[in-house]
């Protein structure tokens, strides 16, 4: 078991910074001697700081001598396994489907470790580099490390925050467990820098309300220090990723505040009263919540234009490099960054490269046949995935190999007609190796990976104008951005949509089609309490082939387990149920 998590020291060690450093030192101070503090302080160490919170999004084996890295690739290994807990990404062969486990909900309480492992991490590494910052003295460049660092950690407790909230599941045995473990409305722990070990061995749960406030306060400053900034590249956040992500936190407020006034009461009152020095939400209602999400929303897509279909299908670069519809992403650029092809994003999702998972072992990730059957005949975002109608004939390989975009004819698959006959219906070519490469490991999996798309903010914006500005109004909105955006004949109508029911369920349709694969919907899920119906698939495992339970409940798998391993040495940090097996095929929902 590893060592506790709260307590492990980041890997950033000065030594290894100050070995980059020794000319810039003997240029400096020739005749002094700095000490460890100094250096830490400095802009170059600090860049180096900044190198590993961004190094760290795509570093694999993090768990060390434990070898089980088959799910410990990062961030995107967290992405994937936000994914199989929805309806659409079904795995064509089970055999070596690193995720069978939760999406059978066989086992709920081992495989969430990691991910509370890793985002921890993540806060520790942007602790080292936020706690040598002092704001008060440090220079623009400095402060703007600062921001980025703010940003980054924003990023982990936001997403751990709806992660490990435990909601109601509909389950009677497992809902009861939560009343008595009185987990209702906790968060995760807050590590802050400059914490103790006997702090953070008392370290409760954060509420909600207290959370929340913690998040906005870190993106409050990160907003402060990175004005004015220039990125070098996208795996920096910058000002339109400050205001992505405080889109995507007041969408959850809202959203929660609306179907839930008693936490709106909560989180006022616990505004009003706080002492811990967070910065105050200062609202009144949901109304308020969305027109903020609105704003920044709008705000976060300023200077970017929606991926055009080109980008979307080009099989060198397609979903593996930055488009101007990209607002932030990770990148794995240099060979020393690589594992294994199965401890990586392209290996598992990727269809088309003959070193992969998928044509080594089948483990094809495929769209859900029910969500496949509603995508619209004009929607170009089907040739992401195979037809069933298709695959396997000569003329679905003519249909597939080269398409149609703007009126000319465009390469679209990489593999030749006998390769491209052995894919099963329904497998993805959304993602592509790093400059389409079939062959070569250490070009193939050379990729960046998408953390926030324009896409997304505006899907954001929508949904709050649909609150704030009437339900017919935003849905006529919805329908100019697909026509004109994803569709070639301008046939989808939203005219059927008349209550905000009927608004969510095709947003989150949509939303579904366009971030497949990307970890987004999950969160949409889960605040939206939406049904998860694997049920209406004819393309899921058998063992997994079951829905949750409908009527504003969220899918049991879904509310993270925390291990007992952490709560007996945190021991203010109260578990979550455990929820494995509590829905099975047998379920009658």
């Amino acid at each position: 078991m590893k060592h506790h998590i709260f307590n492990k020291i980041v890997a950033l060690t000065v030594i290894l910074s100050s070995l980059g450093l020794v000319s810039c030192i003997d240029e400096t101070m020739p005749s002094a001697t700095l000490t460890a503090d100094q250096i830490k302080r400095m802009e170059s160490s600090q860049k180096a700081l900044l190198s590993g919170i961004v190094s760290y999004m795509v570093t694999y084996n993090t768990w060390g001598s434990s070898g089980e890295y088959t799910q410990d690739f990062g961030y995107p290994c967290q992405m994937i396994f936000r994914e199989v807990q929805g309806q659409d990404f079904p795995c064509y062969d089970d055999a070596y489907n690193y995720w069978t486990s939760v999406e059978a909900a066989t086992d709920l309480r081992y495989p969430p470790y990691y991910t509370y492992s890793y985002y921890y991490h993540l806060v520790q590494t942007c602790n080292a580099l936020i706690d040598v910052i002092d704001p008060n003295t440090a220079s623009t460049t400095s402060k703007n490390y600062l921001g980025a660092a703010l940003t980054y950690r924003a990023l982990a407790y936001l997403d751990m925050a709806r992660m490990f909230e435990f909601k109601k599941t509909g389950v009677t045995s497992v809902d009861q467990k939560a009343d008595e473990l009185n987990c209702w409305g906790l968060t995760v722990p807050i590590v802050k820098e400059g914490m103790t070990d006997v702090e953070k061995k008392n370290n409760p749960r954060a509420p909600f309300y207290t959370m929340y406030r913690f998040i906005m306060t870190d993106l409050n400053n990160a907003e402060t220090y990175l004005t004015g900034y220039t990125r070098t590249d996208k795996t920096l956040p910058d000002l339109s990723v400050v205001y992505g992500l405080k889109a995507r936190l007041w969408l959850e407020l809202a959203t929660r505040f609306e179907t839930t006034p008693e936490d709106l009461t909560a989180t006022i009152n616990a505004d009003n009263a706080a002492t811990d020095g967070y910065d105050k939400l200062n609202i009144t209602s949901a109304n308020d919540c969305y027109t903020k999400a609105l704003q920044y929303a709008q705000q976060a897509q300023s200077g970017y234009t929606p991926t055009t279909e080109a980008q979307w299908h080009d099989p060198e670069t397609g979903f593996n490099k930055p488009t101007n519809a990209w607002m932030w992403d990770m990148s794995v650029s240099t060979r020393e960054q690589v594992g294994s092809y199965y401890c990586s994003f392209p290996g598992v999702i990727c269809t088309e490269p003959d070193w992969n998972m998928p044509r080594s072992f089948g483990t094809y990730r495929l769209i859900g046949s029910a969500l496949y059957d509603q995508i619209g005949l004009g929607d170009w975002r089907r040739y992401s995935w195979i037809d069933p109608a298709a695959a396997g004939t000569d003329a679905g390989y003519t249909q597939y190999a080269t398409i149609n975009i703007n009126g000319k004819p465009v390469k679209h698959s990489l593999l030749s007609k006998d390769e491209w006959l052995r894919l099963p219906a329904y497998a993805n070519t959304k993602f592509r190796p790093g400059r389409g490469n079939l062959d070569d490991l250490y070009v193939g999996l050379l990729v960046d990976i998408p953390l926030m798309r324009m896409e997304e903010m505006k899907f954001i914006e929508l949904e709050c104008k649909a609150h704030l500005n009437g339900i017919s109004a935003a849905a006529t909105e919805l329908e100019a951005f697909i026509n004109t955006y994803r569709y070639t004949d301008n046939s989808y109508s939203a005219a059927s949509i008349s209550t905000m029911d009927d608004f969510n369920n095709e947003l989150l349709l949509q939303k579904r089609i366009e971030f497949w694969g990307e970890g987004i919907t999950y969160f949409d899920y889960k605040r939206l309490k939406a049904q998860v119906r694997r049920k209406d698939n004819t393309n899921y495992n058998s063992l997994a082939m079951f829905n949750s339970k409908p009527g504003g409940y969220v899918a049991p798998w879904m509310n993270y387990f925390i291990l007992e391993y952490e709560t007996n040495i945190n021991t203010a940090c109260v578990p979550n149920p455990d929820a494995t097996g509590c829905i099975s095929p047998a379920t009658s929902f």
